[in-house]
């Protein structure tokens, strides 16, 4: 949960500066909701369970939003339930750890894409 709530800081001091300062932790949420169903596709595709998430596109536009919205609603109350933002106002790290961190965290996004692209690509028989 450490290395979650060190993400989470990551993620809440770089939307504190710029166009998303307004909203700096719904925004930090977002992204690691994000993360996680990243993951969670991962999994999908390597136990072949891709028709659990909706969006078929057998409805409305309005109505799949709708679906994708409940299907991502309880991680991202979740992620509020353990990540509080008084928590991560006070939180403070060394510029070197903050520096070193910010690299990795782009590197594992980078490889979790790359590694979705080569699983679908893999279960597609492109490779």
């Amino acid at each position: 949960m450490k290395t979650v709530k060190f993400v989470a800081y990551l993620f809440f001091r770089y939307y504190s500066t710029g166009p998303r300062k307004e909203i700096p932790y719904f925004s930090t949420v977002a992204a690691l909701a994000v993360l996680f169903y990243i993951h969670l596709v991962q999994v999908l595709i390597i136990f072949n369970g891709m028709n659990l998430i909706p969006g078929k596109g057998d409805g409305s536009r309005i109505w799949e939003y709708f679906k994708m919205a409940l299907f991502i609603t309880p991680v991202f109350l979740l992620i509020m339930l353990f990540i509080r933002k008084p928590e991560l106002q006070v939180m403070h790290y060394d510029d070197q750890k903050i520096k070193q961190g910010n690299i990795n965290l782009v590197v594992y996004i980078i490889l979790s894409f790359a590694f979705m692209i080569f699983l679908i690509l893999l279960k597609k028989g492109k490779l």
